[in-house]
């Protein structure tokens, strides 16, 4: 028998927010442009800023991966 587990109260809101979405669209912005995993570039916390601050995915992309900054 599966066991089931509550859902915290953030949790349920950023499921529920928009949030999810937002991250979606990044990660595929992200994927589009080469520019990497968007779990090792930031974490969910430090992405739900710029989702408050209404930031576009495009934006919150280009601002994550920078081809001309690439390391060698």
């Amino acid at each position: 028998m599966k066991l089931f587990h509550k859902t915290s109260a953030l949790s349920f809101y950023m499921i529920h927010s928009g949030f999810l979405a937002f991250k979606t669209r990044v990660k595929e912005e992200l994927d589009a442009a080469g520019g990497g995993n968007l779990d090792d570039l930031l974490d969910d916390d430090s992405l739900h800023a710029y989702y408050r601050n209404g930031d576009s995915p495009d934006y919150v992309a280009a601002s994550l991966w920078n081809p001309a900054i690439e390391e060698d």
